[in-house]
């Protein structure tokens, strides 16, 4: 038996993430929460989903000065932390694991937050431990695309990568944390072979997906634009856009960048309780259809000019369990004992598109390539 801890278990992600290994053979599974209450509540619920496996629940809060103590004591093989945001998080829950020995998964998608995490990767290999962050949409999705892309090309010199949520998806208090963190704050991106300066929810551009059209997208500050360079050699330019369904939403958070820029607010990290309750009451506005596209540039193998796209729609409101796929994968290959990969890593290339597409399965989630 493995027994994994989820950090998180009751909230946006981790819920999900608790559901799917609810049921998985050779797993003893503990859900945590910063309340007791909530946690009990949590584990009620997927014990009666399935009676025979064993489900925990504890209180666990990596603010507390307890914490690692606390963590440690729960003698986890795996720990899944799912507490964002991580955009100044620092890697506490990391060291906790490798003091417990135990491997740990995260799914940061602060762009510094991943980018950095190798540092801790000496301490792992000590311990004989994969730590893997950024085993989400990005890295961990985009990365899997990219390399089932290029087999085709010679050379690669641009990857293009948008999301289109649903408007219909809930949000969290940390994804809209993430959100606001960068909204009209710089960052670099890379191209055409240099580092410009972009703004968060700026540089808007239309993107045309194959289910439901046009949409406008903006810019965001995303691990994948520090990875993607180093991860695919002679690579010229990496974008990210986020393509949000409600026009006047994107429009908002543009103009919200603009603030920021000029320097009338610093910060919107004191709005998001308000922008959480003003998403709540207007989320059933939209539609619970989104989507996805990478779209890899360069030359082909027969000396071509060659562009391929892939483009993925979920539907039923289906699209928040891709951020959480990439973590269930690895989390089962550990338990399978399936992973050799030791060390801290951010999640590039650690599992296949067939992978994905195996544990995805049960949603309404497909995708196709197109070529140009």
């Amino acid at each position: 038996m493995k027994r994994i801890v989820v950090i998180g278990a009751t909230g946006h992600f981790g819920g999900r993430i608790c559901r799917r290994l609810t049921g998985e053979p050779g797993v003893e599974l503990t859900v945590t929460s910063r309340n007791q209450a909530r946690a009990d509540t949590f584990a009620s619920e997927l014990r009666a989903l399935y009676p025979g496996q064993l489900i925990r629940a504890t209180k666990l809060d990596q603010s507390s000065d307890g914490f690692e103590s606390d963590l440690v004591a729960l003698g986890a093989d795996i720990v899944i932390h799912t507490v964002g945001p991580y955009q100044g998080q620092d890697y506490r829950v990391a060291n906790a694991c490798i003091k417990a020995g135990s491997h740990y998964i995260d799914l940061a998608d602060g762009r510094n937050f991943v980018q950095s995490f190798a540092s801790l990767d000496e301490a792992a290999r000590q311990k004989n431990l994969l730590l893997v962050s950024g085993a989400s949409t990005l890295p961990g999705l985009s990365s899997v695309v990219v390399d089932s892309l290029r087999s085709e090309f010679d050379a690669v010199s641009a990857i293009e990568i948008s999301i289109a949520p649903a408007h219909q998806t809930p949000r969290g208090k940390s994804t809209i944390a993430a959100v606001l963190s960068y909204c009209g704050k710089p960052f670099q991106v890379l191209v055409d072979g240099e580092w410009v300066t972009k703004y968060g929810w700026q540089d808007l551009r239309r993107h045309r997906y194959p289910e439901f059209g046009l949409r406008l997208g903006a810019a965001c500050d995303v691990p994948d634009l520090s990875l993607q360079p180093g991860y695919v050699d002679g690579v010229q330019t990496v974008t990210f856009h986020a393509a949000l369904e409600a026009k006047w939403e994107q429009l908002t958070l543009w103009s919200m960048g603009w603030l920021t820029r000029a320097g009338i607010v610093r910060s919107w990290g004191s709005f998001v309780p308000t922008f959480q309750k003003i998403s709540d009451r207007l989320i059933g506005l939209g539609s619970t259809t989104g989507g996805m596209h990478v779209r890899v540039s360069g030359v082909s193998s027969a000396g071509k000019p060659i562009s391929k796209t892939w483009n993925l729609v979920a539907r039923q409101n289906h699209g928040p369990e891709i951020p959480c796929t990439p973590a269930l994968i690895l989390a089962r290959m550990l338990v399978a004992d399936s992973i050799d990969v030791r060390g801290a890593l951010p999640c590039l290339g650690l599992f296949t598109l067939h992978d994905f597409q195996n544990e995805l399965s049960d949603f309404d989630v497909r995708w196709d390539v197109s070529e140009e």
